[in-house]
């Protein structure tokens, strides 16, 4: 058995299930719910063939972050594996609580985790930089070429949109369009909607 057997199997990642964030310099994020399918895939039921255990969270008021830490575990072969996993996050700034931040922190540390055993480590190799790199990944995995760069094209106008509402409101949309709820389907009527919410706040 090599070493990299099972890095090897789940080192590719499907662009469909990826977006573009255009924060803290840019980067590639991966959609959780395919990472689990794929650690399903490869370990077992959540909870049967690997999950999480141990977790904590602890508050630094002073700070207003959150530290998450636990210990993904999981059976390959006849094996149990483990590997520890941490996290930290902003829980509240500017006297307002981000209702989502275990959910946040938690997930981030376990892609970071699952990252450590090779699972879509062409993303954290940087290799999603590459166009050329992804163009071939779409063919591998049946992706629609153009229906990606469809996708490009509303994400860029929602983002220029976002970069003329105030601070409070920017907050709000961003986090629309990180949680997923601003997508092809539906930008549009949400351009409209942030059009619509700059003005009222210019007229007050």
């Amino acid at each position: 058995m090599s070493n990299t057997e099972l890095w090897d199997s789940v080192e590719k990642t499907d662009p469909r299930f990826t977006k573009k964030v255009n924060q803290r310099g840019g980067f590639t994020a991966i959609g959780a719910q395919y990472q689990m399918r794929k650690a399903t895939e490869s370990f077992g039921p959540y909870g049967i063939g690997w999950g999480v255990k141990e977790e904590s969270f602890e508050r630094y008021e002073d700070t207003g972050l959150v530290l998450y830490q636990g210990t993904l575990w999981y059976k390959h072969g006849k094996a149990v594996g483990t590997v520890p996993i941490h996290s930290s996050i902003k829980y509240h700034s500017n006297n307002r609580v981000d209702d989502d931040f275990a959910k946040k922190v938690a997930t981030d540390a376990l892609t970071k985790g699952l990252s450590r055993l090779g699972f879509n480590a062409d993303v954290f190799m940087g290799l999603f930089d590459d166009n050329k790199y992804v163009s071939s990944l779409k063919k591998e995995f049946g992706s629609n070429g153009a229906a990606e760069k469809v996708d490009d094209s509303w994400r860029e106008k929602v983002v220029t949109e976002i970069n003329t509402l105030d601070d409070d409101n920017k907050r709000l949309v961003t986090k629309a369009l990180e949680d997923g709820k601003i997508n092809a389907t539906n930008w549009k009527k949400t351009i409209d909607r942030i059009i619509e919410i700059r003005d009222a706040v210019a007229d007050e």
